[in-house]
């Protein structure tokens, strides 16, 4: 049986982020749902080198378990990439959501702000502080930090040249309610022909949520297309 590994989002864990997925694949498919470090229950904290720390605990975990295809969500969609580009021998193929190969500039003013507020949500908002101690524990706010740090600051960009060089079989299956998500699956289709993209109507950054049986539809197609 074929595995999916799923690669929650930002603040997330597997369960949050992947209901739908996990649902409609769990019978199919080995799904391997992972909760990152820093997040849900994981017992791994957030590495201040967080996505190279991350990327090989996933790899490490692909090792162990097997070669499968990786659904990657927001920072999951960054470290499948990566982990395709790096060992495409574990990688049957990659389907990345809310993903982007780099931040567009007018977005860092953006994103800074984003990750000030995120180290102060105690003050702007207990309700979502609260939310984040009971779904992470007490290791929320080294992850808020750490994590935010490297997207804002490092975030893990794909050059086209790279993008060229990505044998994987992939799927970019963005919302198409934000533009620069739509932007960032051309300009991936436009580097490398073989790349399939959809865009999910009626959906934003989390299209696997917003949108579970058109996104699950597509991803069943892929999967069917690529064993």
């Amino acid at each position: 049986m074929d595995k999916i590994y799923m690669l929650h989002g930002f603040m997330g864990t597997a369960e949050t982020h992947f209901m739908n997925q996990i649902e409609r694949f769990k019978d199919s498919y080995e799904v391997v749902a992972i909760d990152l470090p820093g997040h849900g229950a994981s017992t791994v904290t957030a590495a201040e080198n967080y996505i190279e720390e991350t990327i090989q605990f996933v790899l490490n975990l692909m090792k162990q378990k097997g070669k499968g295809y990786i659904m990657g969500l927001s920072l999951g969609a960054s470290l499948a990439i990566h982990i395709a580009m790096r060992e495409r021998d574990l990688v049957k193929g990659i389907i990345l959501t809310g993903y982007s190969p780099f931040i567009p500039e007018e977005f860092q003013e953006l994103m800074e702000k984003q990750y000030q507020y995120f180290l102060q949500i105690e003050e702007h908002d207990q309700e979502a502080a609260e939310q984040f101690k009971n779904l992470h524990g007490d290791k929320w706010k080294t992850t808020i930090k750490n994590v935010l740090e490297k997207m804002t600051y490092h975030y893990p960009s794909v050059s086209g040249k790279e993008i060229e060089s990505l044998h994987s079989p992939a799927l970019v299956l963005n919302g198409s309610e934000e533009l620069y998500e739509v932007e960032s699956a051309l300009f991936m289709k436009k580097h490398n022909p073989n790349i399939s993209i959809a865009l999910i109507p009626d959906a934003g950054h989390t299209a696997n949520i917003d949108q579970p049986e058109v996104y699950n539809g597509i991803v069943e197609r892929f999967l069917t297309k690529t064993k």
